[in-house]
């Protein structure tokens, strides 16, 4: 399971062996639930700082949508906090 402070890699290479062949890495800034109301399931996201990333400095993503990448190969915690 990923958690704040992990130092993660992305790559889309579907198969990592060298940090050189990672797209970006970055580090778990944190990892928070947004209640929907009215009954809807609480959401999980996870915001992550890319090294590379020109657009945002931490960009937003689902918590599940993390797990996924993680067990197909393409986010790869480097190391944990």
């Amino acid at each position: 399971m990923i958690k704040t402070g992990d130092l993660v890699g992305w790559t889309d290479h579907m198969s990592y062996s060298t940090p050189e062949q990672l797209d970006d890495f970055g580090v778990v800034v944190s990892i928070f639930s947004v209640e929907q109301g009215s009954g809807f399931p609480v959401l999980k996201r996870v915001n992550i700082a890319w090294v590379k990333d020109p657009d945002e400095a931490i960009d937003t993503y689902p918590l599940d949508w993390a797990e996924e990448e993680m067990e197909v190969g393409t986010l790869i915690i480097l190391s944990r906090s």
